[in-house]
Formats: C-alpha cells, sequence, structure tokens
C-alpha cells in the first residue's frame, strides 16, 4: 500500500472516530445519563422537566385469575394510542411504559377502558370489583400496599400488584407479589446482563 493511502485511511479512520464520538454526545439522554440507547430503545430516566421514560412491571388480578392485557385492544401503537403518555406495547402486558410526569394509575387503566377508583376497579366491560366485607381491592408497590392507587405514579422499576379478592388470602397475595416479573430493568437498559429489550413500536411517544 502506498504512504498517500495509508495516510488517507489513517486521516478517513480518526474523522469516523470523531464523528461518532460527537454523535454519542448527541443523545438525548441527559448529563446525568452516560448510558447509551440499547437496541434504539432509549435508558429510563424521569429527572427533568422534558424527558421522562420509565417502565414498571405489573400484574392485575380480579375475579380469581390474572387480567391478560396482551390483546391488541389495550396495546399503543402508531395507528392506534391510546394515550400519549403512558401504555402497554408489541402485545407485552407486564410492563408500564410512562413518558410524562404526573401520568397516574388511573390515567393508565382509564386508557384501557377500565375506572380505577380508591375502593373499586372497573374493565371495560364494565364489570365492577368493589372492596366490601369479604373481598377488597388492595393495590401494592414492591410489596408494599398503598392508599389512593388512583393518584399513584409509577417509578421506575416499581413491581405493582393490583388485587381484587378475598381479604384474608394472604397466600394468594403473597404468591401474586412473587410473581410479577422483574423485566422492567431490561427495557430502562439498567441490566445488560439480562439481555436488550426490542425497540419499543407505540407511535412518536417511545421516542421521548
Amino acid at each position: 500500500m502506498k504512504i498517500q493511502e495509508i495516510t488517507a485511511f489513517v486521516a478517513g479512520l480518526l474523522i469516523g472516530v470523531f464523528v461518532f464520538y460527537f454523535a454519542l454526545n448527541d443523545l438525548p439522554f441527559g448529563e446525568d445519563h452516560d448510558m447509551m440507547s440499547l437496541g434504539n430503545h432509549p435508558v429510563g430516566y424521569a429527572d427533568n422537566e422534558d424527558k421522562v421514560h420509565v417502565h414498571s412491571d405489573f400484574v392485575l388480578f380480579l375475579d380469581g385469575a390474572e387480567v391478560d392485557l396482551s390483546a391488541d385492544k389495550y396495546q399503543s401503537k402508531t395507528a392506534q394510542i391510546l394515550h400519549a403518555h403512558v401504555h402497554l406495547h408489541d402485545n407485552n402486558d407486564e410492563v408500564i411504559h410512562r413518558h410524562d410526569h404526573g401520568v397516574t394509575l388511573g390515567d393508565f387503566f382509564e386508557s384501557l377502558g377500565f375506572a380505577l377508583t380508591e375502593d373499586c376497579i372497573t374493565d371495560d366491560t364494565e364489570r365492577e370489583f368493589c372492596s366490601d366485607d369479604t373481598e377488597e381491592l388492595m393495590v401494592f408497590v414492591n410489596d408494599e400496599r398503598i392508599e389512593s392507587p388512583f393518584d399513584y405514579v409509577n417509578e421506575e422499576e416499581d413491581r405493582i400488584l393490583i388485587y381484587h379478592g378475598p381479604t384474608q388470602d394472604t397466600d394468594t397475595i403473597r404468591s401474586l407479589l412473587m410473581s410479577i416479573t422483574d423485566t422492567a430493568c431490561i427495557y430502562s437498559g439498567t441490566c445488560p446482563e439480562r439481555g436488550v429489550a426490542p425497540p419499543e413500536s407505540c407511535g412518536l411517544t417511545c421516542e421521548l
């Protein structure tokens, strides 16, 4: 190889490294987020006024069974954005994705056609599950029961159980708490050793 060709090759390589470096610094993760997007997937964050992208694992248990929310009608995508700032997508019903401040569990369930209050949850067929003398609506976040669940704003890697059933059925509640997945970290990019989440397919909000 001639000296001129070697020089041109080295110069091109240096320019490529230079361009790549500055492209990385332009990624929209903010100064406190030095992790790259994994597989075109933004790392989870919620630490400034403009950028929010958090993920939480959850289970919804009503009428003695876990509710399946993987059907297309519950999923957000480009042609069907159920809520601009909170959603499920890609037929995965285990992880809530939130893209704005102040969006609550009440907002999330409303987007699915449900209604959540302090004492009741109503599904999209208008079946109502309320607290009474024998059964109770209970919401747990990271194994702790919370009050006013409709006002709760899910946080990064929360593990959430929404349960309606016999108040004293502690074995079932304990089993359900243990069954909640812990895959939110994969979507958030905080456990890269467990793999890379697929790119999110939910319309423009997934790019925020």
